[in-house]
């Protein structure tokens, strides 16, 4: 059984609305022909007929009278997201989503602050997960993430780079000292990050100084490698432009051992939208205004 599609409605409806066969092809923009042919098409796919014509004049019957209000009913919907759809991509109002992992919603809070101080009306919604949100679904409509994408419908707005270090806090380091060298560390309780079959990058980098007859931590992410240095648990590899705003924690080295590139990404579907425009605009300025911070480099 075939089903009716919008076009089958708007030519029910320009007959509707014209009376004749002229005037609903004046308003498609095709000719007489075409809209008898659709019409015809219309009634074969409803299986009923529409309208008994005679001559130049028609009338509707009873299931085309049907329709006909069906198809008003659909135009006024259509026209009202129409109208919606433009206001939002041409007026700054509304909620844009930004996806990213616990660490850049650390950092990227006063940008919420930012956003809603310059545009009133426009709202930015963190949303911190390690998972990859899907921007094709609007699950988000910006994303920064710590892999390059792939798909060529991910449009890359902007790059830069996160900074990492290693850090102990104070107490941690009044009672075991600050090494002096990377080769120090052996003599530490180490604070790493991911399984012992599936290291994260900063815990392989310290990980060639563990000593079997210390004792060593290993935790799940990064917030709670955070958690335990600060609790002079030990030393572990976190983020400058998180690590760096503690009170709680300094550096055992100067300089980062590791810089990460990250990627500012969105949908081409969004490339219309105002609010995601300007939202993207307030990010990229955000980042660049704050790359000492990020990188951990003076």
């Amino acid at each position: 059984m075939a089903v009716p599609n919008w076009s089958d409605f708007r030519v029910v409806l320009a007959l509707k609305n014209e009376g004749s066969i002229a005037g609903a092809a004046r308003v498609l923009g095709v000719d007489g022909s075409t809209v008898s042919r659709r019409l015809a098409a219309a009634e074969h796919v409803f299986g009923a007929t529409i309208v008994i014509r005679g001559g130049r004049e028609f009338t509707f019957t009873p299931e085309g009278l049907i329709l006909a209000e069906a198809a008003k009913k659909m135009d006024a919907v259509v026209n009202d997201a129409q109208i919606s759809v433009s206001g939002m991509r041409q007026h700054p109002t509304g909620t844009v989503k930004i996806a990213c992992v616990p660490t850049a919603a650390h950092v990227l809070r006063p940008l919420v602050q930012q956003v809603a101080k310059a545009y009133e009306g426009l709202k930015v919604d963190l949303i911190s997960s390690i998972a990859a949100f899907d921007l094709a679904k609007g699950e988000a409509d910006i994303a920064v993430r710590t892999r390059a994408p792939t798909d060529p419908a991910l449009v890359v707005a902007y790059s830069f780079t996160w900074g990492r270090c290693l850090y102990g806090s104070k107490i941690y380091f009044q009672q075991h000292g600050l090494p002096q060298t990377p080769d120090d560390l052996r003599d530490h309780t180490l604070v790493r990050i991911g399984t012992g079959n599936s290291p994260s990058k900063p815990s392989a980098f310290i990980d060639r100084f563990d000593n079997p007859e210390r004792p060593s931590i290993r935790v799940e992410n990064t917030d709670s490698a955070r958690l335990m240095i600060e609790q002079g648990a030990g030393i572990g590899a976190l983020f400058c432009a998180h690590a760096d705003a503690s009170r709680n924690i300094e550096r055992v080295f100067p300089d980062p051992f590791d810089q990460i590139e990250s990627w500012v990404i969105y949908h081409e579907s969004a490339r219309g939208s105002q609010r995601v425009r300007l939202v993207l605009d307030a990010l990229v300025a955000f980042l660049k205004e704050n790359r000492a911070l990020l990188t951990g480099l003076d």
